[in-house]
């Protein structure tokens, strides 16, 4: 009889141990650490702002320039939360991992969603209220680049800490066409830039500061075809050393093309207009936080996984998850921040991540 978990000795069960057993818990904390990554850096981009500004990105484009539906689209998301969450922490307790780690990347583009649209919801409320003004575009909007550069950064560092027998040619492809189609963001900015400024020197800089971009990714997408074919360590190293000035030159671009000049005029919201941002975006805030704890958790837990304090420590912190998104739909609802449920009494370690 298989150690499975439905104690049957078939295939598709001794299949199932053998995936698990090349995918130690190891492979899930470099899971969980991109995961953080990205759960925390995108918090940091559309949460924890002082710049009042619609979001354009791809995932709230669908939704549209309408409170009431990115407000209902946001609710629905939200009652995925506690299932994805859950399946998280019921693959672990089983001890598959790959399906735990699996479990953990679509927790993580859910959140992804919900803070860009957390932060466009927050700016349609506020700029409906009474004496509040929307933001006047600039040549650059910021948020669409600075999304299309940490996207940029991610791949990166999945393709540096990816071990290498996880990195199979398909994925492979998938990172460079990740690559491509936020590069393809980054361009199609700096080029609109450098057609609307009104100064020489911008509109040059523009060019050769995307022409900087656009040269480290070249190299960087040669060396991931080679590494496609010979999928060894040596042309993983290749390609993680055109990774660095491939992130430094999106960096140095974004930074530039964020000066205050380049972003027209942020949004001038009344005092109510003001809670009410506050309200939504601390909804947000606390779905990405409990996640980000779970993921912490997770990653203690893939190397313990019959420890009974860390299995508690996951319950208690999916039931933050529950407590975040219950609290994040009654700010949509009510435009305002009831705070009846903060996550750190659900979760204790929640202000504690590491």
């Amino acid at each position: 009889m298989c150690e499975c978990w439905c104690l049957q000795n078939c295939e598709v069960c001794i299949m199932a141990v053998s995936s698990n057993d090349l995918f130690g818990p190891s492979s899930v904390g470099v899971v969980c650490d991109l995961c953080t990554f990205r759960m925390q850096s995108y918090a940091d981009l559309f949460l924890l702002t002082r710049d009042i500004r619609p979001v354009n990105t791809e995932g709230v484009s669908l939704i549209g320039e309408s409170y009431s539906k990115c407000r209902d689209t946001l609710i629905a998301r939200t009652k995925g939360l506690a299932i994805a969450a859950r399946e998280v922490r019921a693959q672990l307790v089983m001890g598959r991992l790959k399906e735990a780690a699996n479990a953990m990347k679509q927790l993580t583009d859910l959140v992804v969603h919900i803070t860009e649209c957390s932060s466009h919801a927050a700016y349609l409320a506020a700029i409906n209220d009474p004496g509040s003004r929307q933001a006047v575009p600039g040549i650059i909007d910021r948020y669409k680049i600075s999304f299309a550069k940490l996207n940029i950064e991610h791949s990166c560092m999945t393709l540096q800490h990816t071990p290498l027998v996880e990195l199979s040619p398909s994925d492979i492809v998938d990172l460079s066409a990740n690559i491509v189609r936020d590069l393809g963001v980054l361009t199609s900015a700096s080029l609109l830039a450098s057609e609307a400024s009104d100064e020489v020197f911008h509109k040059e800089q523009f060019k050769l500061s995307m022409k900087s971009v656009t040269a480290c990714t070249s190299s960087l997408l040669a060396s991931i075809k080679r590494y496609k074919v010979t999928l060894d360590e040596r042309s993983r190293t290749r390609c993680i050393t055109f990774c660095k000035p491939l992130v430094q030159s999106c960096q140095a671009f974004v930074d530039y093309a964020s000066e205050p000049e380049h972003l027209g005029n942020q949004a001038d919201i009344s005092e109510n207009g003001k809670q009410v941002q506050t309200a939504i975006l601390g909804g947000g805030m606390s779905v990405a936080s409990s996640c980000i704890q779970l993921c912490h958790f997770t990653r203690a837990a893939a190397f313990d996984y019959n420890n009974p304090d860390l299995i508690q420590r996951l319950t208690v912190c999916c039931t933050a998850v529950m407590d975040g998104a219950t609290l994040l739909a009654q700010a949509l609802r009510d435009r305002s921040s009831p705070r009846t449920i903060p996550p750190s009494a659900s979760c204790p370690h929640l202000n504690h991540a590491e």
